[in-house]
């Protein structure tokens, strides 16, 4: 057998038996990229069959979905290759590698009406042999010859119960360091710009309650000490001094008593938002289980 570099197309013509009735089939494999043991998996899995290798196949198909009716779109050419190689049905699959993920596209032909039939289109997260066995099981469901093991390898990349799954990290551990440290449970998240931007605000907010503190705090000494003076002295001019810095010390202190009051108010209050927010972006691994459907190809006919 020959394989192509980079792209090659995989016809195998054999006999497979349904309940009642046989039916022949001309299955052409199409990759993007060469996967050794398609050819020996297929040899394997459906032994009534023999193999022949060809390039040209897939530009029949390619350009399927850009017809209105695509049921109909190779009506004369299925017809013409189920002539040629004298079978009922004609199944074309094509696999494409985008990243970490595979796409299968199967299109299942009758080759007396020339009509589409049934599709299925998979897009999945890579897995140990996911190629060859997404191939397996389309072309086993296909003919009614799925194996067990086959679904038992998909099953290998999904969990049956979330609930059960214990997971290093949650929400919840997020917004309990959040709550001890601003940006800490962000940071336990991954979410580091986050991170930086909640604790810089809060570090900025507690600063400015601090300052404001001790800006209300040295007001009011200072008010004490010159209404003491005031009351004290007998001297009209110092009674001015000290009466014109009473006063004074009387406005900065309830000025930075509120912008005091203010800032522990914003503080307080960004603290609890900044939990809330490590609650909300905490990791929730379960929303990785599943791997997601691209609507694109997500439709399964037929």
């Amino acid at each position: 057998m020959k394989t192509l570099p980079q792209y090659f197309l995989f016809l195998f013509l054999g006999s497979l038996y349904s309940a009642n009735l046989e039916s022949t089939f001309l299955v052409l494999n199409h990759f993007d990229k060469f996967l050794p043991n398609a050819d020996s998996s297929l040899i394997e899995n459906f032994s009534n069959s023999t193999f022949e290798f060809d390039s040209t196949f897939h530009i029949l198909f390619e350009d399927i979905d850009n017809h209105a009716n695509p049921a109909s779109s190779h009506m004369v050419t299925i017809k013409e290759l189920g002539e040629k190689y004298q079978v009922n049905y004609i199944l074309f699959n094509r696999i494409e590698h985008i990243d970490d993920r595979f796409i299968l596209n199967g299109l299942l032909f009758n080759t007396r009406s020339g009509g589409l039939i049934q599709r299925r289109k998979v897009d999945l997260k890579q897995y140990l042999n996911g190629q060859i066995n997404e191939l397996n099981m389309w072309v086993g469901n296909t003919i009614g010859q799925v194996e067990k093991n086959w679904e038992n390898n998909r099953k290998s990349i999904l969990f049956s119960n979330p609930e059960e799954i214990n997971y290093e990290k949650t929400p919840r551990g997020a917004a309990i360091r959040s709550l001890a440290a601003p940006g800490w449970g962000q940071a336990y998240s991954g979410k580091k710009g986050s991170a930086g931007l909640w604790a810089s605000t809060e570090s900025s907010l507690s600063l400015a309650v601090l300052i404001s503190f001790l800006k209300y705090d040295a007001a009011a000494k200072s008010y004490k000490s010159n209404l003491t003076l005031y009351n004290e002295t007998d001297d009209e001019k110092e009674v001015a001094k000290y009466r014109t810095n009473a006063d004074s010390d009387w406005d900065d202190h309830v000025k930075f008593s509120a912008l005091a009051i203010a800032f522990a108010g914003a503080t307080g209050t960004g603290w609890v938002a900044n939990s809330i927010h490590a609650w909300i972006v905490g990791p929730r691994a379960y929303k990785n289980l599943y791997q997601k459907w691209d609507p694109k190809f997500s439709n399964t006919t037929g």
